[in-house]
């Protein structure tokens, strides 16, 4: 039995490419968690560093603005704490690594909860992605052997497994 793709419907391809994307916008969150995880590593580790030199000067040590612009990007809440003891006239630079410390030990904590919780939803994202593409896969396969694919269950197919996809989204998504 051959199989014949050209006598698949445009429109059912428009549908798989549809469903493909929606099967594949938790692994997308997923990434994007996961290089969040790491830009906050890498944060929590300039802020130990900072503290570091803050304690062998002795004497308040300027802290790199891109460091500080990277950390508004990520929107860490404890964040304002830091910046406001930074930004006073003349800071205890005991006090100031202290906070750098804490900061970074928090963010340090967080990352490593994010991904352990990662690592627990990974294997249940992948296997609700593979019974996600099942059906789609399966009307493929049908249709390249020439079965007509009926719009009226392609339709609802689709609005199912944007449902579905959209709960595996809401579901598995780790925020710290």
């Amino acid at each position: 039995m051959a199989f014949d793709l050209s006598s698949v419907p445009a429109f059912a391809w428009l549908a798989y490419a549809v469903l493909a994307g929606l099967i594949a916008l938790p692994s997308l969150a997923a990434l994007h968690g996961r290089r969040r995880s790491r830009e906050c590593s890498e944060l929590a580790a300039a802020l130990a560093e900072y503290s570091t030199a803050l304690r062998r000067e002795r004497c308040r040590v300027d802290i790199d603005e891109a460091l500080l612009i990277r950390a508004r990007q990520l929107a860490v809440p404890e964040l304002v704490v830091f910046e406001y003891l930074h930004g006073l006239a003349r800071p205890d630079p005991g006090l100031l690594a202290d906070a750098a410390q804490r900061l970074a030990l928090r963010l340090k904590r967080r990352v490593a909860f994010a991904r352990k919780m990662l690592a627990r939803t990974a294997s249940g994202r992948r296997r609700a992605a593979l019974a996600a593409a099942l059906p789609a896969l399966i009307l493929v396969m049908l249709g390249a052997s020439g079965v007509v694919l009926p719009m009226g269950a392609l339709i609802p197919l689709l609005l199912l497994e944007a449902v579905g996809c959209w709960l595996l989204w809401y579901l598995a998504r780790v925020e710290v």
